[in-house]
């Protein structure tokens, strides 16, 4: 029998300097600025995510939820997952999932602390989703993007948790049980952009009811049918560790920069570096120290520098992304284009547009750093966001207006 879950706030916490207290045993959990597919090569662009949903203008609701509520919540440790689900319980028994969405968007557009710390609130958005409709396909019709889809993975902790996703009700499932239900979590016939989303959401979801257990909730990914699935769940199950709602329980060293990935089975590695730099950040390690440690990970050195720009990548959201492109730049050659990577498919996958990533390209000094990161931008709009060219000359316009790289590489 499984341990039951008690308190679960969420899984993926964005940055907020001091909106968070956790009792830990080594320190808190660092901050994850974004959640995107398993690439299948080094310099390919994650797989589909979603369909474009209606922008924030289009489905903009009347605020009726206070911002100052949902900070109150974020600033419960322990409890923030109820006190969320409260308030978008009582939310939607009068307003539909996009109004939700809608004032979150809102939030996140005005507020900076909320930008960084929106996700766990969608998460809820997610869960109360599930609970009304009853179903994976229909909680995923109702949910969006905002806020790195985060309203999809909390729709997966329902399914997967019950009432245990975010109460304190006691309840045991036998793991038996749970690798059945993970089995058949995700549609194998749903497009590859929900399933990815589904498959993320449920790496979480084994490590809370595996309490835990690493190598456990590992193995339990390996039940779904093929490698990108497999891939899909891991990188959930790798994230938890690093992001867990018990500090304690996290699978992790106070003095190895590579465990637990060093410690896995090599099929493992690769998704299991593609977050270890959060946690080599949060071991106190800086940007270049970073490079140096990625450079030891053998086969995955340029996944873990890809880690190294999806860490970086808030910093460009909501500073100067100069600074953003200066830190890519101490990498040499594939080094600097692993970590371009890594911030360009990021903020893509934010806002689905060009708003962060462009500045973000036209920031590098070089010409050839700036063409392939537009480059790699637009392949994925163009690819994952079925993105037109008119599309991306208009971004380009709006987003980037004095970068010749932008038009050139929107011409294409």
């Amino acid at each position: 029998m499984l341990l039951a879950i008690k308190k679960i706030i969420l899984a993926i916490l964005l940055p907020v300097v001091g909106f968070f207290s956790f009792s830990v045993r080594e320190s808190p959990p660092p901050v994850a600025p974004a959640v995107f597919p398993p690439a299948a090569s080094e310099t390919s662009a994650p797989p589909p995510i979603m369909p474009q949903s209606p922008t924030p203008a289009t489905k903009a609701a009347a605020a009726s939820i206070p911002p100052e509520a949902l900070k109150n919540c974020l600033g419960q440790a322990g409890s923030s997952g109820n006190c969320l689900d409260g308030i978008f319980r009582e939310f939607l028994k009068t307003h539909s999932t996009s109004q939700a969405l809608a004032i979150v968007q809102r939030y996140e557009d005005e507020d900076t602390m909320l930008r960084l710390s929106c996700h766990p609130v969608v998460h809820a958005v997610g869960r109360e989703t599930f609970r009304l409709t009853g179903t994976v396909h229909d909680s995923f019709a109702a949910c969006d993007q905002t806020c790195h889809s985060g309203c999809y993975h909390g729709a997966m902790e329902r399914f997967l948790r019950g009432g245990a996703a975010s109460d304190d009700s006691a309840g045991h499932i036998s793991e038996t049980e749970l690798k059945e239900k993970a089995v058949a979590a995700c549609d194998p016939r749903e497009a590859v952009r929900f399933r990815f989303q589904c498959l993320h959401g449920l790496g979480h979801a084994l490590m809370f009811f595996l309490d835990y257990n690493l190598v456990g909730a590992l193995q339990a990914c390996d039940q779904q049918p093929d490698g990108w699935s497999r891939s899909s769940c891991y990188g959930g199950v790798f994230m938890e560790n690093v992001f867990s709602a018990t500090p304690e329980k996290r699978d992790l060293s106070r003095t190895d920069y590579h465990y637990p990935c060093n410690s896995l089975d090599l099929q493992y590695r690769s998704d299991c570096y593609m977050m270890q730099t959060t946690r080599m950040t949060e071991m106190g390690l800086a940007t270049p120290r970073l490079f140096e440690e990625c450079r030891k990970a053998g086969a995955n050195q340029y996944t873990c520098m890809q880690s190294i720009g999806r860490d970086l990548s808030n910093d460009a959201r909501i500073g100067d992304p100069r600074l953003v492109a200066q830190k890519c730049e101490l990498g040499a050659d594939e080094e600097r284009r692993a970590c371009t990577r890594g911030v360009a498919y990021a903020l893509v996958d934010n806002t689905w547009d060009g708003s962060y990533a462009f500045p973000f390209c036209a920031a590098f000094e070089g010409a050839e750093d700036a063409a392939y990161c537009f480059s790699v931008s637009m392949g994925y709009l163009r690819g994952t966001f079925e993105k037109q060219r008119e599309t991306l000359l208009a971004d380009c316009a709006k987003f980037s207006p004095q970068s010749q790289a932008c038009r050139d590489e929107g011409e294409r």
